[in-house]
């Protein structure tokens, strides 16, 4: 036992310093508390150095140091990493694979697709959600069926996370998101509307109209965001309607969303509603009447 051994280094010390020797020293440090905060002040700090012993970290017998070298891989976005964090993706304990998956997903390499979809299968629904996230954070074309059928999983959070990857993937998806706002869970109608208004086509108008009388606020708040994307002038008297909406955010979106879209009809609901009881209803009001005028000012 060497004299570094003998007493507790102070991690966060090293870590404000980027004593990157002495982090990867602490790596070895016989409390397995001070080398799981090392492997995580590596992964901030991000040095190429700390790599090799944080892939190393990953064989461990400890799950809680393979965890917090797999979380610091990713952070790192360390490319030499992949193959020994896909390896990780069937490790006996959850928690590494879920820490894996998101790594993968920050590291953004097109080799950790196909395991990615494979991990959709897994048992445990929080390592099936990270890597629904992850492959989205990748953004191949390949995941899209599969995150297409991730829509049917068992688990909302699941559910949730694909229709946001969808979103983020961008390849046509838009029926089976069209689908999910009729999911029984709201996280997974509010990510849906996200990603429709993200495609930004003009088939998920009418549904996401739909949404916006949706029993759940954030639902609503994203139909309203994803109208404003499409800018289809189909929606802009539900979204004058909308601006009586209860919940004060989602007449702030839909504000701004009658703003981007540019119809002369919602100047007069618009100027009411810069008396709102909510600053920042008035301030996205005032907002989408500038914008308004704008356009009408270009029209002549």
């Amino acid at each position: 036992m060497g004299i570094f051994d003998l007493f507790k280094p102070d991690v966060e010390k090293m870590k404000k310093g980027e004593d990157v020797k002495g982090l990867m020293r602490a790596l070895k440090h016989k409390d397995s508390s001070v080398r799981m905060d090392a492997a995580e002040a590596l992964g901030e700090i991000g040095d190429a150095r700390a790599a090799e012993p944080l892939i190393q970290l990953l064989k461990h017998e400890g799950a809680g140091l393979r965890r917090s070298a797999a979380w610091a891989l990713g952070e790192m976005r360390e490319v030499g990493a992949v193959e020994p964090l896909i390896q990780a993706l069937r490790d006996k304990d959850s928690a590494v694979q879920r820490n894996a998956a998101e790594a993968l997903g920050r590291i953004v390499d097109a080799r950790a697709v196909e395991p990615l979809i494979q991990a959709l299968k897994d048992k445990h629904w929080s390592v099936r959600r990270s890597a629904a996230s992850a492959l989205g954070w990748i953004g191949h074309r390949r995941a899209v069926e599969p995150l297409i059928e991730a829509l049917k999983d068992g688990n909302s959070d699941v559910r949730e996370s694909a229709a946001y990857a969808l979103g983020k993937i961008r390849d046509p998806a838009v029926e089976p998101l069209i689908q999910a706002l009729n999911d029984e869970h709201w996280t997974v109608r509010s990510g849906a509307a996200e990603a429709l208004g993200i495609f930004r086509d003009a088939r998920a108008v009418e549904p996401v109209i739909e949404a916006l009388m949706d029993e759940h606020w954030a639902v609503r708040r994203h139909a309203a965001e994803a109208l404003g994307r499409i800018k289809d002038a189909r929606a802009a008297e539900p979204l004058v309607q909308a601006l009586k909406d209860e919940h004060s955010l989602v007449r702030r979106d839909v504000a701004h969303a009658l703003g981007s879209i540019g119809d002369a009809r919602a100047v007069e609901p618009l100027t009411q509603a810069l008396r709102d009881e909510d600053g920042g209803v008035q301030k996205e009001a005032a907002w989408a009447l500038e914008e308004i005028k704008g356009k009408e000012y270009w029209k002549r």
